[in-house]
C-alpha cells in the first residue's frame, strides 16, 4: 500500500540538494548549506559557480575564504549566497564563516591524487556549473540584486527530459513524480543519475 507522498507546489532552495560533506566550527551547527559542489569531491573544471543557503535568519553574508583568500559573493538577495570560482587544478580549501570544505580539481581529466573522492557530476551538462538561474527559477529583482523563487517544477525539467525519457528511465507513471527534487540533487551529486539515496530506499519513501 502506498504511503502518504507529500508534494508541495514549491520548494525552498534548501530542498534542492542532499546534505553536503562540510564541517562546521566549534561544534555548532552550519550557518550556511552549501547546494554546490559537494565537499571532498573531485570536480572536472574549476570555474563554476560556488552555491549557498544561509540560515533563515541571517541578515548579511557570511565571510567567503577560498585557499585563505578572501571571496566575493555576487548580488543575490538572502538567503542565497552565490560566488563565481576560478580554482587551479589541485586541492582546495573553502570556508564559508565557520563551515568548511574540500574539493579537488582535476587536471586534463586526471585525478593523480585523492582517488577515495568521487567525481562531482553537475546538472545540466557542463564543467562550469549552473549561470542561468531563471532557467529553472522563478527570478526577480530587489534593489539590484537577484532575488530567487520556487523552482519551476516539473516544468523547468521538461524543457530538457522529454516524458519518453522519463518513462524509460523510471518505469513510472510521471505524475506521482512530478516533484523531481524529492530524489535528485537538482544542482549536481556525486551519485549516478543524481539521487540522493539508493534506489530501493528512494522508492520505499511512497511503497511498501
Amino acid at each position: 500500500m502506498a504511503r502518504r507522498l507529500w508534494l508541495a507546489p514549491f520548494i525552498s532552495l534548501v530542498a534542492l540538494s542532499g546534505t553536503p560533506r562540510c564541517t562546521p566550527g566549534d561544534g555548532a551547527p552550519p550557518a550556511v548549506r552549501v547546494l554546490f559542489p559537494a565537499g571532498r569531491s573531485v570536480l572536472e573544471a574549476g570555474r563554476l559557480e560556488f552555491i549557498c543557503v544561509a540560515a533563515g535568519d541571517a541578515r548579511r553574508p557570511p565571510t567567503l575564504r577560498i585557499d585563505g583568500k578572501a571571496g566575493r559573493w555576487e548580488l543575490y538577495v538572502l538567503p542565497v549566497l552565490v560566488a563565481r570560482l576560478d580554482l587551479k587544478p589541485g586541492r582546495h580549501a573553502i570556508a564559508v564563516g565557520a563551515t568548511k570544505l574540500e574539493v579537488y580539481v582535476q587536471e586534463n581529466g586526471a585525478q593523480p591524487e585523492l582517488a577515495e573522492w568521487p567525481l562531482f557530476r553537475t546538472h545540466p551538462g557542463g564543467a562550469e556549473g549552473w549561470k542561468e538561474c531563471q532557467a529553472c527559477h522563478e527570478v526577480t529583482e530587489e534593489g539590484g540584486r537577484q532575488s530567487l523563487g520556487a523552482l519551476r517544477e516539473p516544468a523547468a525539467c521538461q524543457q530538457c527530459h522529454s516524458a519518453e525519457d522519463f518513462q524509460l528511465a523510471h518505469f513510472h507513471p510521471e505524475k506521482p513524480l512530478a516533484g523531481c527534487h524529492q530524489c535528485h540533487a537538482l544542482h549536481g551529486s556525486t551519485a549516478e543519475s543524481l539521487l540522493k539515496g539508493p534506489r530501493k530506499q528512494l522508492c520505499a519513501e511512497c511503497h511498501d
